[in-house]
């Protein structure tokens, strides 16, 4: 794998770049934006990291429109409890994940493997349309409905070869009709958005999260089972549930999500149209008990 590298003086670079190396990446260090636009066009990368206090211009964009390329899956370091969705909305459609800083070398090395599993599957669907359809939704970061679908094909052939499951799960935003009746689509986007940031500080670094319909997510758990889900999914309740949404007359509303969950592998849940099926079924339980509940397809 191919990573280009945009680091600030405060890292060890030499170490870093030097255990990335070992560990059988080739790294292409950059000193500024310019020398990594030009890394770009010259290389085949398919990673790219960089500091955000050093990217102030519009490279993101830049790398997110060149054509005839793979997917590069983009990493920014940001300071701890950095909230670049509502401090920095430009870069939400281009950046994949977030890391806080200082990260040490064996951290992204994690995530890179993780990486690795999927960036075929993201290249390939960038380079089905002309100009490419965005892989990122542009209201919450998290992947688009048509993406997580693909992703979630993938994950289905790689769990049959390997024999282990996999758990997903549907969510649903509780408020969304009342947001979106009682005031506008930017308040409800703002809900969503903020939902799917505490969904992101509930699961690991290789968990994938995608929007589902007009107030929904999906959410996709490797190598895990529904027992090993329950902890994820109760703490997604306790992070909706933590800060209500600031409403436009300074009011606030308190948040919270009703889950589905199924594992794959499970009797009469083995294809994709078999796994969604089971989840919605779980999510409409789940709703139908007045909301902010989960419900389990081990569950009867």
């Amino acid at each position: 794998m191919r990573i280009l590298t945009l680091l600030g003086e405060d890292y060890d670079r030499a170490r870093f770049e030097k255990r990335l190396s070992i560990s059988g990446y080739y790294v292409f260090p950059a000193a500024n934006e310019q020398e990594a636009w030009d890394y770009i066009q010259q290389e085949k990368i398919q990673v790219f990291v960089f500091d955000c206090d050093l990217l102030k211009s519009g490279l993101l964009d830049q790398i997110r429109h060149l054509e005839d390329s793979g997917y590069i899956y983009i990493f920014a370091l940001v300071s701890e409890n950095a909230e670049i969705t509502t401090k920095e909305p430009e870069r939400i459609t281009f950046v994949d994940e977030y890391i806080p800083k200082p990260v040490e070398p064996d951290e992204l090395i994690a995530r890179l493997v993780v990486v690795d599993r999927y960036i075929q599957t993201l290249s390939t669907i960038r380079a089905k349309t002309k100009p490419p359809e965005p892989i990122r939704d542009s209201v919450t970061g998290t992947f688009t409905q048509s993406t997580i679908v693909e992703l979630l094909s993938t994950e289905i052939g790689r769990s049959k070869r390997s024999h282990k499951p996999f758990a997903l799960a549907l969510l649903a935003l509780d408020n969304s009709e009342v947001l979106e009746n009682a005031y506008d689509g930017e308040t409800l986007d703002r809900a969503l958005a903020q939902v799917a940031l505490k969904i992101w500080a509930s699961v690991r670094s290789y968990d994938l999260i995608g929007r589902w319909g007009k107030s929904g997510f999906i959410l996709l758990l490797p190598e895990t089972s529904l027992a090993g889900a329950s902890v994820v999914a109760d703490r997604i309740r306790k992070n909706v549930n933590s800060v209500p949404l600031l409403l436009p007359g300074k009011e606030h509303i308190p948040l919270s999500a009703s889950m589905g969950f199924v594992q794959s592998g499970q009797e009469k849940i083995t294809t994709f149209d078999n796994l969604i099926h089971a989840a919605e079924n779980a999510l409409s339980r789940a709703g139908q008990v007045g909301g902010n509940h989960i419900v389990f397809a081990w569950e009867s």
